[in-house]
């Protein structure tokens, strides 16, 4: 795993039509004005640096591009051309970069899809959440499977065929055989990746404050939905390489694994976190101070042994036993080895000579493992 001379970019959209009932991410309701003078701040934040200088120096060279949300796919098409066109003339951006954007069907269309593939944007994650009405209903996301469908095949059109989707794991009602229909939809649909989050409920939303209400599976239905999702994507050519993402071959997502591998990336928006050259600060939760030039928070420092630890079991091959003992001295690696070893035993943990890493039942109590290895 090793490092990336190369930074990532993650440039947040902070604007949804309305706020799905388990999402903690920060959003607003969208309109016109607020979203053209964000457009212009991105971009001036881009083009001066005013709030980032403090933290890098010199032109920054980047391989990976994401737009995350929120919503990003509100923004109108000409928004990405200009932050597109800002961030080519302000960071040295590899010809073989990654560009994602995040896309909801329902605000997608040809056009969109178009004026992304002309700008070089060549990876779409849409969010399906599920193929199942009653499930997406539940989840807040408005329209059916079919117009997923047709952001499907208006993405393919554009010629942009670097295709994820999200899906949601333990849902409310959520069984085996509506997960099946989900992955079904998606093995269908030819994707190249696939993204299969686990229900977290969040303070502060509506799932929260329905409580008892909200009918989840319980543990052991639980773990059936997720080792069903893992046996059936590998069943259909995805290979698992973090605890909730698949790929087909060549198609990992190069932004999304700077973060396990505590890659360099700069996030620019409203509660957009960075990790720079060991330092972690971020950008405060709030719209409206971001346009009006709100400075960075600083978040400490990052990269020490727990964080390694904690993001490199994330990832299927674990942790490299001979790069953490060149990066911590060998005296960690053989606590770690000790720690482990009881859950070796519990098939929860898989313990190599070079590798230590969990097993899938491993990920399903992750948590619990982590937190016992850092401790």
């Amino acid at each position: 795993m090793s490092k990336s001379k190369k930074t990532g970019i993650y440039i947040h959209i902070p604007f949804c039509r309305n706020k799905c009932p388990y999402c903690d991410f920060y959003s607003n309701v969208q309109d016109k004005d607020t979203i053209d003078r964000y457009i212009s701040a991105i971009i001036i934040e881009l083009k001066t640096r005013e709030r980032l200088a403090s933290y890098v120096e010199g032109k920054i060279s980047a391989d990976t591009v994401y737009f995350g949300g929120g919503t990003p796919s509100l923004l109108p098409a000409e928004g990405f051309e200009r932050i597109m066109d800002a961030l080519r003339e302000n960071i040295n951006l590899s010809p073989e970069s990654e560009i994602t954007v995040e896309c909801n069907p329902s605000s997608s269309s040809d056009r969109l899809f178009s004026v992304l593939k002309r700008i070089g944007v060549n990876r779409i994650s849409l969010g399906l959440q599920s193929a199942v009405l009653q499930e997406r209903k539940l989840l807040g996301r408005s329209g059916t499977r079919d117009e997923v469908s047709k952001a499907l095949e208006a993405c393919k059109r554009s010629g942009i065929d670097n295709i994820s989707l999200d899906i949601m794991l333990g849902v409310p009602g959520q069984s085996e055989e509506s997960l099946e229909e989900t992955l079904g939809f998606c093995i269908e649909s030819r994707v190249k990746h696939l993204s299969a989050y686990m229900l977290k409920i969040e303070k502060n939303t509506p799932f929260y404050r329905m409580g008892s209400k909200l009918m989840l599976p319980d543990e052991d239905c639980f773990c059936r939905l997720y080792e069903l999702c893992c046996e059936k994507l590998e069943e259909y050519g995805f290979k698992q390489y973090e605890i909730s993402n698949f790929a087909k071959d060549g198609f990992v997502s190069r932004h999304n694994i700077k973060y396990w591998k505590l890659d360099d990336y700069l996030g620019i928006g409203p509660s957009a976190h960075s990790f720079y050259r060991g330092c972690r600060f971020y950008f405060p939760p709030d719209t409206k101070s971001f346009i009006s030039g709100a400075k960075l928070v600083a978040d400490g420092f990052g990269g020490g042994i727990d964080e390694y630890i904690m993001l490199s079991l994330r990832l299927v091959p674990g942790i490299d036993l001979e790069q953490m003992s060149r990066k911590f001295g060998n005296n960690s690696v053989k606590e770690l080895k000790e720690k482990a070893r009881p859950f070796t035993e519990l098939h929860l943990v898989e313990l190599n000579e070079n590798t230590l890493s969990l097993t899938r039942k491993g990920f399903l109590l992750s948590n619990t493992v982590i937190a016992a290895l850092i401790s």
